[in-house]
């Protein structure tokens, strides 16, 4: 028998690796500094950064559903990347560029946009270029596909934090914005080295509306609803409310390995340990726990996500006993940080490795990117449920009067009720000026309270980060200016989603039972199928 096989890699596949490998540094670089960004730059409050940021995400985790429509549908996938490639470059332009809160929220709309938009082409524009001769080489492929992922995040996570404080935001955003550049520019080189695959049309259309389609969408969108509250948690430690808590200089941020090696790391710097943990819990799951555990209980996609879900919940019960410590004024080491990050990447394992795999075998053959699309618009739900959190748990104070001088004093009509460490918010035309790292700003963004005088009505001020006195001087503007506190105090927020986690992990359970699934794999009837989806183009 003759070897018909191709030992050669498609052509193409370089361009989309290095590619993926320039987006992906783009949006982790982004990501990572955002939130530290808005509140030490802009002096957002905790809240509000985290709010605008789960938005971003959220918008950015929803646009993939047009993309994948627009690629599938009308232009194919080479046509729709281009396209939400050049949104995305001008997007990080605005970023870069921009210094007031209108622009910045552009910028971060039209990234959301273009990642969006090519997100659900580029990985299976990888399965594309390959025929039943070179097919043996997928996985080699698909290897270097997602080492480029790893390898654009990580470099980046450590990168733009270490730009941000020392050569400021128009650097620590243009360089990703430069790499995005560059992204599109390699991916329009490799135009002619791609092996294009047209565009489903009506087919899609009607596979997709047909009573069976809209089943299969229906019965998943469940299981992606329960996925949802994992991403709302998950993405809590990707550049936002974990990061934050790190700001604190009661976490010990000093890393030594057993006397090998000693460093320090900023705190946007931190959540790189992700990326390092999967590489290290993939095979573990793999080869070990997987197996082991199969010999006792029939391992299942859906009993598998049920016990990630109850894993993260209790990742959060670790940054909670970690913020009731910082509010405490204790120090705590970065280590424990660490270790959630440990638990919440065993999560990621069990839930969203196994929901992406679960989500390709349900879908059928011409809904496998709208699927996919679907899939990641739980990542979307998630992270609008954080904002929306973020946004309703704001709950405003009335202030009367600031005493300001070497120390800063706030009147409130409910100081009584205020606790040592609790977050104070100030907005609008404050008319007061505080000094903060020795430099002077407005009185706005979050602060601590570091002391109560209930008898007063009055709580003492300090910064959020090294929770030293204020220092200030001024009118305050009651008129103008916007005083508030958070419902969920300290711990009590990492708690609540602890919460929602695991009263999601239990209903789940029930939904696993009675949920049939249902395998779609590719067969000998493809190729006809081929053949009449080219005949209607």
């Amino acid at each position: 028998m003759t070897d018909t096989r191709n030992s050669r890699m498609p052509a193409g596949i370089p361009y989309i690796v290095a590619n993926e490998f320039a987006e992906r540094f783009c949006y982790y670089g982004i990501n990572a500094i955002l939130s530290v960004y808005l509140v030490n730059f802009l002096h957002f409050g905790d809240a509000q950064a985290t709010s605008w940021q789960s938005l971003f995400k959220s918008a950015a985790y929803f646009f993939p559903l047009v993309g994948a429509i627009v690629s599938d549908v009308f232009l194919g996938k080479f046509k729709t990347i281009m396209i939400f490639s050049s949104v995305y470059v001008i997007g990080c332009a605005m970023l870069a560029l921009s210094s007031d809160g209108a622009g910045i929220a552009l910028g971060l709309g039209l990234i959301a946009f273009g990642t969006g938009g090519i997100k659900p082409c580029v990985s299976t524009n990888v399965g594309d270029q390959f025929t039943a001769a070179n097919q043996h080489l997928i996985e080699r492929a698909f290897s270097w596909f997602y080492l480029s992922i790893n390898a654009g995040s990580l470099i980046s996570i450590i990168a733009c934090p270490w730009l941000l404080p020392h050569y400021g935001p128009k650097f620590a955003f243009g360089l990703p914005g430069v790499m995005m550049a560059f992204a599109t520019l390699v991916f329009w080189l490799g135009r002619r080295n791609f092996a294009v695959v047209p565009p489903a049309g009506k087919a899609w259309l009607r596979d997709v509306f047909s009573k069976d389609g809209l089943s299969i969408i229906l019965r998943l969108l469940l299981i992606y609803l329960f996925v949802a509250f994992f991403w709302s948690l998950w993405e809590q430690s990707n550049g936002q409310t974990w990061v934050l808590q790190a700001q604190s200089d009661l976490m010990d941020k000093h890393i030594n390995v057993f006397g090998l090696f000693s460093f320090d790391v900023l705190p946007a710097q931190i959540q790189s340990v992700n990326a390092l943990f999967i590489l290290m819990l993939v095979p573990v799951f793999s080869y070990g726990i997987y197996p082991f555990v199969g010999r006792f209980v029939t391992i299942t996609p859906l009993r598998k996500i049920a016990a990630g879900l109850f894993v993260c919940a209790s990742s959060f019960i670790v940054i909670a006993w970690i913020e009731s410590r910082i509010q405490a004024g204790h120090v705590v080491s970065i280590w424990w940080q660490i270790l959630a990050y440990a638990i919440l990447t065993a999560s990621e394992v069990l839930v969203s490795i196994t929901a992406l795999e679960f989500s390709y075998k349900q879908a059928p053959l011409r809904m496998k990117s709208f699927i996919m699309a679907l899939f990641l618009l739980s990542t979307s739900v998630g992270n609008l449920f954080t904002a929306v959190v973020n946004d309703v748990m704001v709950q405003p104070l009335q202030a009367s009067s600031v005493e300001t001088g070497d120390q800063t004093w706030v009147s409130l009509a409910d100081a009584g009720k205020m606790v040592v460490g609790q977050k104070i918010d100030f907005a609008g035309d404050t008319g007061v000026t505080v000094t903060v790292d020795d430099q002077p700003q407005p009185l706005a963004g979050t602060f601590m309270v570091a002391e109560v005088d209930a008898a007063a009505g009055r709580v003492r001020l300090m910064d959020a980060i090294h929770r030293k006195p204020i220092a200030s001087d001024g009118q305050f503007n009651s008129g103008a200016a916007q005083v508030s506190t958070y419902a969920l105090v300290g711990p009590m927020y990492f708690l609540f989603f602890t919460a929602v986690m695991s009263g999601g992990a239990l209903l789940f359970i029930f939904v696993a039972i009675f949920y049939r699934e249902r395998t779609f794999v590719r067969g000998v009837a493809d190729a006809s199928d081929a053949e009449a989806l080219a005949e209607e183009h």
